[in-house]
């Protein structure tokens, strides 16, 4: 059986360690069979923030931060790719 799919924990450091966060989450839920659940996911998440993140991540309100769907849209709100990323 394959092994459980990585996440590293999240720093905020720039769009694309939140992109990778984001992958990585979704990529474990599958795994587990929970992408459905995004409770379960929210609260798998939630010890992997770390440094600037963590204290992003405990400012949110807590419906937010208990609903991964919720949750993965203020993520990509805060960490967006620049503008011209789009081109």
């Amino acid at each position: 059986m394959a092994s459980a799919p990585e996440v590293e924990r999240f720093e905020g450091t720039k769009w694309e360690e939140c992109h990778d966060f984001i992958a990585a989450i979704r990529a474990r839920a599958l795994w587990e069979g929970k992408q459905r659940d995004p409770g379960w996911m929210a609260d798998f998440a939630a010890p992997l923030f770390w440094g600037k993140a963590l204290s992003w991540h405990g400012q949110l309100p807590r419906d937010v931060r208990q609903d991964w769907f919720e949750l993965e849209a203020a993520l990509l709100k805060r960490w967006s790719p620049p503008e011209d990323d789009d081109k």
